[in-house]
């Protein structure tokens, strides 16, 4: 059960550091691109957090039912 909760927090950072960049980087793509055709790079660092969210979830859910 360790090494389920290790690889739970190590994926769980990782998600959190590809939602922060991808956020990051599309807000710099839409201040060059003057937020015309952008929204792609929206969702996808929408999805990043939502992934990031639902294993922050499990997380605390595993962690609850100890």
């Amino acid at each position: 059960m360790k090494e389920i909760q290790k690889w739970n927090s190590r994926l769980e950072k990782f998600w959190l550091v590809i939602a922060v960049v991808s956020t990051l980087g599309s807000l710099v793509i839409g201040f060059i691109d003057n937020f015309k055709g952008v929204s792609a790079y929206f969702l996808l660092s929408l999805m990043a957090w939502g992934i990031f969210l639902i294993r922050r979830g499990l997380r605390k859910r595993l962690e609850k039912n100890k």
